[in-house]
């Protein structure tokens, strides 16, 4: 993953268009065309520079006959030429010292020819000049007033980054987007995304202060792992809003896609209309605690529209408490939710029902439904409880139904900053996208708790098992060797005694684990026995899973509601932990292709296997197929310290308590010196970002020891995240405060020294406060440099690592 260069492909000083023509029908033309219909060219000493052997001028434009004769080295080149040029253009522009092409020309790879994609590869290469395309139609940034595309109109400027692989729906998209009024920071008709891909675009749409949300148009995904990471750092910050275009017809794969969706925090629509409500239902969205939806209405009809789009998502009505009950009924509104106005109902009355619904505690937002009527304006009631809904804090969604009577009514909640919509149904799905999200966003940040697992000898023996079955040439294990192995990751296969119950359960589940060829080790629950073959009930995860993730899965499927008529939590609990460890053995054992649990039985607490098939293959290289980098357990290390021992570790999810329990142990002045604040504890959401990494973007190292009560305590901790490209890592670090001065600091730098030194890095960078003398010293001990900022009252920390 990388943005490097990036910036000269979304904000270039000069562009060249090789294969600029004065002929309309080519595609160079319309490039070209666009680059000097906007502000871009001749504003700001900005450059545009036509290339083509045959012309002398284009669009009355001095033309170049190569690239050796361009002025300088352009930031931008747009290739319009045969695919028989490309990678040699790309070598001329990297000799002359451009950093950033869009090739347009379509590769011929796609239809049966030779393909350009190792060519232009190699060919880049040694001058690190990034490519977007082959097949690109081009990019925008409408504030800089760049338009490099050949798209049929220009994209108006506003705070939306929108990146498509495909450039029909991307101009389609356009049309429609300048149809409504709709701005863009970015504006990307990516192409296949042989170098420049979605991972890159979205590390550096993540850090563009001109982009508030982010719309992908995904057709395929080419590299999981960096997909996935890029989109779980973006996806913190700001939404990220996909639209899946074509269903693959591999078994499963739309579930795969929607799983790394979720496990990513991004949320999936399915049209182009979802895609823009999505921004404005998120855009506008205040924090919202549930998914219970009250809803106010001057029709019964449209309540019951909402009633029954409402009934089969998941979210529901809110029950209202007596208290809103009495205030509806002295507002005169029906006392019921839906609760609807007679037509003739003064403007007072809508405000007093909106202020009670508003209030109501058990209700986490408010729907509010209008048709227009003779009898009462509806500009004056969207004047008169806007400003309530403005002021609530909590979510309002709106749909104003009709054309002109209600366009003054839309305008006054447009300015409020509150959603509405053409009809009711959009309206709730603007809710139920909320809540997704709001689901996707927990799981993201979610601080899960341990789970009870198998120690490494047993483990051990499970993996010795598959090396002598595939030694063997086997493929499949006996009966014995799979029992033996389920056992090691603590999965029980059936006894005959417990096998005689499996009819009397009321939830037989199924899991499997299959291989998608982008994501990788996939984990699938739904129903088992019988139910399995006619009941489409499955959901997917990516491993590794923990507590949460799983219980998330099992919750969307029928086995939930059948636990629910008549087995105890323990039972679903069983379950949920028998999926936390088959993808632990995912994740462990890269030979296991396939694994079919069918049925399996939760009784009495426990859950059990009646049935299971193994696929076994060769593995080559470990875990590297996981779309989630799983935790490193090989970075674990022992030594001695303090007397005793210590395990210096990289930081797991399930450390959140204990690492709460360390920042109440450290003294005011060290954590001023280490968040730049006095903070007295660490706000939850904070807590989940310090000890759920991505370990493909950032490491952490704990330094920790059983305590009197034989629990494990924190130490100490370092940690540093890496830039996209390897180049820098930065760094923090802090001891406990009574463990100062006692070399614990020393040693954990060395291990985050050594870990990225390993990995490539550059260096190791960071920002500390003047007085902060410990840290200084650390740095300079290690033959770094402390580089001081007058002006901020703080010091750059820098160390060389290569």
């Amino acid at each position: 993953m990388s943005i490097r260069n990036l910036d000269r492909l979304f904000q270039p000083r000069s562009v060249a268009v090789i294969g600029a023509s004065d002929n309309p029908l080519r595609i160079g033309a319309k490039v070209l065309a666009n680059l000097l219909e906007g502000p871009f060219a001749g504003s700001g000493g900005r450059s545009v520079w036509p290339v083509n052997p045959k012309h002398q001028t284009v669009h009355g434009l001095t033309c170049y006959p190569r690239v050796s004769a361009l002025p300088a080295a352009p930031d931008l080149a747009i290739i319009c030429t045969p695919p028989a040029t490309v990678a040699g253009l790309i070598t001329e522009l990297g000799q002359a010292g451009c950093k950033a092409a869009v090739v347009m020309t379509a590769d011929p790879g796609r239809s049966g020819g030779r393909s350009l994609r190792q060519p232009m590869l190699e060919a880049a290469r040694p001058w690190l000049l990034r490519i977007m395309g082959a097949g690109s139609a081009g990019l925008q940034s409408p504030a800089l007033g760049l338009n490099a595309s050949f798209t049929q109109m220009a994209a108006g400027s506003g705070r939306l980054a929108f990146v498509s692989q495909s450039a029909a729906l991307a101009t389609a998209v356009l049309d429609w987007a300048g149809q409504r009024g709709i701005g863009f920071s970015r504006f990307v008709a990516m192409g296949d995304g042989i170098d420049v891909d979605f991972g890159d675009l979205l590390d550096y749409l993540a850090a563009d202060s001109e982009t508030e949300a982010i719309l992908l148009c995904v057709e395929q995904v080419s590299s999981a792992r960096k997909f996935m990471s890029a989109g779980r750092l973006a996806a913190r910050g700001k939404p990220v809003i996909v639209l899946k275009v074509g269903r693959d017809a591999a078994p499963g794969a739309d579930l795969v896609f929607d799983a790394a969706i979720r496990r990513a925090g991004m949320l999936r629509v399915y049209s182009t209309e979802d895609l823009f409500d999505a921004v404005e239902t998120l855009a506008r969205q205040q924090p919202q605690r549930g998914e219970r939806l009250a809803v106010l209405t001057n029709g019964g009809g449209l309540g019951m529209i909402a009633a029954d789009a409402l009934a089969s998502s998941g979210a529901q009505l809110a029950t209202l408490s007596p208290e809103t009950l009495k205030k509806l009924a002295q507002a005169g509104a029906p006392q019921a939710n839906p609760s609807d106005f007679l037509a003739d109902a003064p403007v007072e009355q809508y405000a007093r029902a909106v202020e009670a619904l508003l209030r109501e505690p058990q209700a986490d937002a408010l729907l509010f439904l209008h048709a227009p009527t003779a009898m009462v304006g509806s500009a004056q009631i969207a004047e008169a409880v806007a400003p309530l809904m403005r002021a609530a804090g909590k979510n309002v969604l709106s749909c104003w139904l009709g054309g002109a009577s209600v366009a003054q009514a839309r305008r006054v909640f447009a300015d409020a900053g509150l959603p509405t919509y053409d009809t009711p149904e959009k309206a709730v799905n603007g809710f139920l996208q909320i809540a997704q999200y709001r689901r996707n966003q927990e799981l993201l940040m979610e601080v899960p708790v341990g789970v009870p697992t198998t120690g490494a000898r047993e483990r051990s023996a499970g993996r010795a098992l598959v090396q002598t079955a595939l030694t063997a040439g086997r493929s499949e294990l006996s009966d014995s060797d799979a029992r033996a192995l389920l056992a090691a990751y603590g999965i029980a296969l059936a006894t005959p005694q417990q096998a005689a119950l499996a009819g009397a359960t009321l939830a037989a589940a199924r899991i499997q684990i299959a291989h998608d060829p982008v994501f990788g080790p996939v984990v699938f629950f739904g129903q088992g026995g019988i139910a399995a073959e006619v009941a489409a009930d499955r959901v997917a995860g990516l491993p590794p899973l923990n507590l949460a993730l799983a219980q998330d899965m099992v919750s969307r499927t029928r086995v939930s509601r059948l636990l629910a008529q008549g087995q105890t939590a323990a039972d679903g609990q069983a379950l949920i932990r028998m999926l936390v460890q088959v993808a632990d053995m995912v994740a462990d054992l890269p030979e296991l292709v396939e694994l079919d649990l069918n049925p399996l039985l939760a009784l009495g607490g426990s859950a059990v296997a009646l049935g299971a098939r193994m696929q076994l293959a060769k593995a080559h290289g470990r875990r590297t197929r996981l779309a989630i980098r799983p935790y490193p357990q090989e970075l674990e290390e022992r030594l001695d310290w303090g007397g005793g021992q210590i395990l210096l570790r990289p930081i797991r999810p399930e450390d959140a308590p204990q690492h709460q329990q360390f920042f109440s142990a450290l003294a005011p002045d060290d954590i001023r010196l280490r968040f730049f604040s006095a903070m007295r504890e660490l706000p939850p959401a904070q807590l989940a970002r310090l000890t759920q990494i991505d370990y493909d973007r950032a490491m952490a190292f704990v330094a920790t020891r059983p305590n009197a009560q034989g629990k494990s305590e924190t130490l100490g901790v370092v940690r540093a995240v890496t830039d996209p490209d390897n180049q820098s890592a930065e760094f923090a670090i802090i001891v406990r405060s009574d463990l100062k001065g006692r070399g614990l600091g020393r040693i954990l730098f060395q291990k985050l020294v050594d870990y990225f030194r390993a990995r490539g890095t550059r260096e190791i960078v960071g920002d500390a406060l003047s007085e902060n003398g410990g840290v200084q010293k650390l740095i300079r001990d290690f033959g770094g440099v402390v580089l001081p900022h007058p002006e901020t009252g703080m010091v750059r920390l820098q160390l060389p690592l290569i």
